[in-house]
């Protein structure tokens, strides 16, 4: 209830005018940190032996189209997402084809074949349209542990990152941005 509403496609000059008006309404807001399983991600990324050119960091999930992208159609693809939402939705917005909600679905359209384990909260909306969300799930962040990844994208989100967050995103790329072999 504290987080506003609104989509992606909020014009930047705009977001912090609009987060000033819900620390306003909702002054808990500010209290609200990152949960404890940030600690893990934040170690697990570090020590993830990822070349830097494959690490990519946006501000919207549909920018991940770009890493999609660039993987041969014929190159088998596995997701892991971590995340609160699945992005498996049905969800249009400004007459876009891909955007943060629906990137997943979109993917999946478009490479059937993909495969995906889905890493959320507890609380975490597991159903779609078509019902319970059709790909492996967990709650275990430390199942990620188990995965080799040739890519990495970490997303900000900015419409629904309170700012007084900003500082956690920016400790999670900041090793990204130094001292990695490209």
């Amino acid at each position: 209830m504290y987080f506003p509403d609104g989509t992606e496609a909020i014009p930047k000059e705009r977001l912090s005018a609009m987060w000033d008006a819900r620390y306003a309404r909702f002054p808990r807001l500010r209290k609200i940190g990152v949960i404890g399983e940030y600690y893990f991600l934040k170690s697990y990324l570090m020590s993830a032996n990822v070349k830097k050119d494959s690490i990519h960091i946006a501000d919207s999930h549909k920018s991940i189209r770009e890493i999609i992208e660039a993987i041969p159609k014929s190159l088998p693809i596995r997701i892991v997402n971590i995340d609160f939402h699945h992005d498996y939705y049905h969800y249009y917005t400004d007459g876009e084809y891909y955007n943060c909600g629906n990137w997943l679905r979109r993917v999946i359209e478009e490479r059937p074949e993909t495969q995906v384990k889905w890493i959320r909260r507890k609380d975490s909306q597991t159903l779609s349209l078509e019902g319970e969300f059709p790909f492996e799930h967990t709650t275990d962040i430390q199942s990620v542990t188990g995965e080799k990844f040739d890519y990495i994208f970490l997303c900000r989100s900015p419409e629904w990152s309170p700012p007084h967050l900003s500082g956690k995103f920016k400790e999670l790329i900041w090793f990204f941005s130094h001292d990695i072999p490209a």
